[in-house]
């Protein structure tokens, strides 16, 4: 038996939870956790250009009211957080939705 699979029913038992719910949860806060590190770096970027959305960065780097270099990359991983924080929300709605057997 591995050391995790160890370390879960230990705890599960400790808690008093069961094992299936123990993992579910400690998934779905994993996954609340990256979502908030992501939504953390999104408002970071929104907020060195005082814009609120990826569509306002994108409207003033193209109309030249912001500098391409850096705004073009501030672009790209601007784009790619909120791709991450929507997958990242699918996926913990799948995690909720799991039944505990």
């Amino acid at each position: 038996m591995s050391g995790a699979i160890k370390s879960v029913k230990h705890l599960s038992k400790d808690l008093g939870i069961n094992e299936d719910t123990l993992i579910r949860e400690g998934i779905a806060e994993y996954i609340k956790n990256r979502i908030k590190a992501c939504m953390r770096d999104r408002l970071e970027i929104l907020s060195r250009y005082k814009i609120s959305s990826l569509e306002e960065f994108e409207k003033k780097i193209h109309e030249g009211n912001l500098p391409e270099h850096p705004g073009w990359e501030d672009l790209i991983v601007l784009e790619n957080l909120e791709n991450a924080i929507l997958k990242l929300k699918k996926e913990l709605s799948n995690v909720r939705n799991i039944s505990i057997s």
